[in-house]
């Protein structure tokens, strides 16, 4: 119903800002507690490729090993996605569950061979590799579903908005809606807070750590599914079958 549109856009942003929260999370273990390399930080394997190649001092093989699994992530959710949608089925719980699922296998592996230590490195390699396809699996899955200025792990385009919205607030210029600012704000807040989390979360260990994370991953999930009202914005072009 038309009267229950703001509703629904609050949940989104509630949703969307969870997910960003443990995206951030998943970097900040994965590149503190697991090797110099990112999950969801596609551009920082690149760089951090690049920097090797160029002699640089910087290790190649755990940014090649995350930028490959991610990759793979991309194209199994892709599948995924495609084959529900053309058969008129909700994919995105069934999408959020699987990263939920990957994240957990990733915890459950660290703690299972390390315990709260750091793991030895065949572990770390493994680990890392499921993060980093979960963390594929989601930004394909956030492509698809098309919320404007929530894509949940990365931030320029989000960054550079948020900073017209605010240089906009000095200027005779009309300001747009109110409910992209919350979302680019919710957005770069969500970044910071996972950032936070995710560091402070590895003095429990790596795989403690990553535990929570799938934790807080499997409550989002939960939420989502249980909110059958929850559908995307009227202007987000692809998705609304979810």
């Amino acid at each position: 119903m038309p009267g229950d549109q703001p509703r629904i856009e609050v949940r989104i942003v509630v949703v969307l800002f969870a997910l960003t929260v443990t995206a951030a999370a998943v970097d900040a273990v994965t590149f503190l507690g697991l090797g110099h390399a990112f999950a969801a930080l596609a551009t920082g394997n690149v760089l951090l490729l690049g920097f090797g190649v160029a002699n640089a001092g910087t290790p190649v093989a755990r940014p090649a090993e995350a930028l490959a699994a991610f990759v793979v992530g991309v194209s199994a959710a892709h599948t995924l996605v495609v084959r529900l949608r053309r058969r008129g089925r909700r994919w995105f719980a069934r999408a959020l569950a699987v990263e939920t699922a990957t994240l957990l296998a990733a915890g459950l592996v660290a703690v299972g061979t390390s315990g709260r230590q750091t793991p030895p490195e065949h572990v770390m390699a493994l680990v890392v590799v499921l993060l980093a396809a979960a963390m594929g699996w989601r930004n394909r899955v956030m492509l698809q579903a098309g919320i404007p200025d929530m894509p949940t792990t990365v931030l320029q385009i989000t960054l550079v908005k948020a900073l017209m919205d605010a240089l906009s607030w000095r200027s005779a210029a009309p300001r747009g809606p109110v409910l992209p600012r919350v979302r680019r704000l919710a957005t770069l807040c969500g970044v910071f807070v996972g950032a936070v989390a995710g560091a402070l979360l590895l003095r429990l260990g790596p795989g403690p750590a990553l535990l929570c994370v799938a934790g807080l991953s499997a409550l989002v999930t939960a939420f989502y599914s249980r909110a059958p009202g929850l559908r995307p914005p009227v202007a987000a072009e692809a998705g609304s079958d979810r």
